[in-house]
């Protein structure tokens, strides 16, 4: 990996320059197809910014189809065979929406309990306020 640090003067913000440094290190071979990028934790160590900041970043190079990214993590792909940003987050973004489709059914189905419970416990003690 290159020593390329965030830079406040730079112009771009902090994810633009973390993706860059990554495109570059793709690029160069540096991280070779199908290695690992990096988790979120260690990105944001290494280069001292969030990790909501690195996941900015790695969004741009899976638009850019330089990454592609799974429930294990994010892996480089073959800058030759990078497909059109369009292709790519179809391709990398629907297994996750899935997932975050299931978790929010969860949660609608926890909270149809809930509220059920409470209905139920206001029907037991009778009208309010009288």
């Amino acid at each position: 990996m290159t020593s390329a640090e965030i830079s406040k003067d730079d112009p771009r913000t902090e994810s633009e320059q973390a993706a860059d440094i990554l495109r570059q290190e793709i690029a160069n071979g540096s991280i070779p197809p199908g290695a690992h990028v990096g988790s979120v934790r260690d990105l944001a160590t290494r280069f001292k910014i969030s990790g909501m900041t690195v996941q900015r970043a790695l969004a741009i190079l899976r638009e850019d189809g330089l990454i592609t990214t799974t429930a294990r993590g994010s892996y480089a792909r073959d800058p030759e065979q990078a497909t059109a940003p369009q292709e790519a987050s179809a391709d990398v973004e629907l297994p996750e929406v899935l997932r975050q489709l299931e978790h929010l059914t969860s949660q609608v189905s926890d909270l149809r309990g809930r509220v059920e419970r409470l209905e139920a416990l206001g029907e037991r003690s009778g009208p309010s306020g009288a």
